[in-house]
């Protein structure tokens, strides 16, 4: 399909709100982790030749770099406006890629301010990241700025390849969380069944100790109070026999509490976001 672009704003999909919605089931926008993706920027800039290739994915109104090969002052997360002059915007657009050997020659782009006084443009090759359900989530663009580049067939049939593998790679991401939601909602149940005051907060200070984090005596009252967690002679409080024996009745062991095992604000961020979808 061919897209007619201008230099206003950059059009949106007609799924925008399905796809934004998708984006951030992700988790991704708030809490990049390009460690995941960082492979694929690598075998896209080197299968291309292309100096820097980058994936990016775009909520209802940001674009949110996530991962890029080839840029030593890349900033992970980096935001930046769906704007008139966001070529990658576009992408988003069609599900086969946009494809520039020369920005400076292209009808549409060779206006482009970043274009003025150049007698040569970069190369630029623009792919949509599309998942199961049809949605352009990304995108994972390549750009030569030391002048023009093209693409062979075989190199475009190669990043079309990895397009899908990272889109695979979306859709595990919100397949796990929406199993941690749920597993985490057949805990709750069955934490209330051990006393009926059981509060929310409850549940959360004990997941907390069931991924070992520091709480309070004064936060774990409730789940002390039922023999559930008690406090050593320093002063930490733990889970005892009886709590980690529901630990291991409510599938919430080490293992499965992996994800959420770390420090100080991340883990309470983590903590609120999982609860936030189950409050």
């Amino acid at each position: 399909m061919e897209v007619h672009m201008n230099m206003g704003l950059a059009p949106r999909p007609d799924n925008e709100e399905l796809r934004a919605q998708t984006v951030m089931k992700t988790g991704l926008i708030d809490a990049p982790n390009p460690d995941l993706f960082q492979i694929y920027c690598d075998l896209a800039k080197d299968i291309t030749g292309f100096e820097t290739a980058t994936f990016s994915l775009y909520d209802g109104e940001m674009k949110c770099s996530i991962a890029e090969a080839g840029n030593d002052d890349f900033v992970v997360g980096t935001k930046s406006e769906r704007s008139e002059f966001n070529v990658c915007a576009y992408v988003l657009l069609d599900t086969e890629p946009l494809l520039m050997e020369d920005m400076v020659k292209d009808p549409t782009w060779k206006d482009h301010p970043h274009m003025k006084g150049l007698k040569q443009g970069p190369g630029y090759a623009g792919f949509p990241v599309i998942n199961a359900e049809n949605f352009a989530l990304g995108t994972l663009c390549m750009l030569n700025p030391s002048g023009p580049k093209a693409l062979n067939d075989e190199q475009v049939m190669q990043v079309k390849k990895i397009t899908r593998s990272i889109a695979h790679m979306l859709d595990l991401q919100i397949q796990q969380k929406e199993l941690t939601s749920q597993r985490m909602l057949d805990a709750l149940a069955h934490f209330q069944k051990v006393d009926e005051r059981f509060g929310l907060n409850d549940f959360k200070m004990y997941v907390s100790l069931c991924s070992e984090l520091n709480i309070s005596a004064d936060d774990a009252e409730g789940i002390i109070r039922v023999g559930l967690a008690e406090m050593d002679d320093s002063g930490r409080v733990h889970l005892t026999e009886s709590g980690r024996r529901l630990q291991f009745d409510m599938n919430l062991q080490q293992k499965a509490m992996k994800r959420i095992k770390m420090d100080g604000n991340e883990a309470d961020a983590m903590l609120d976001e999982m609860f936030a979808e189950i409050d």
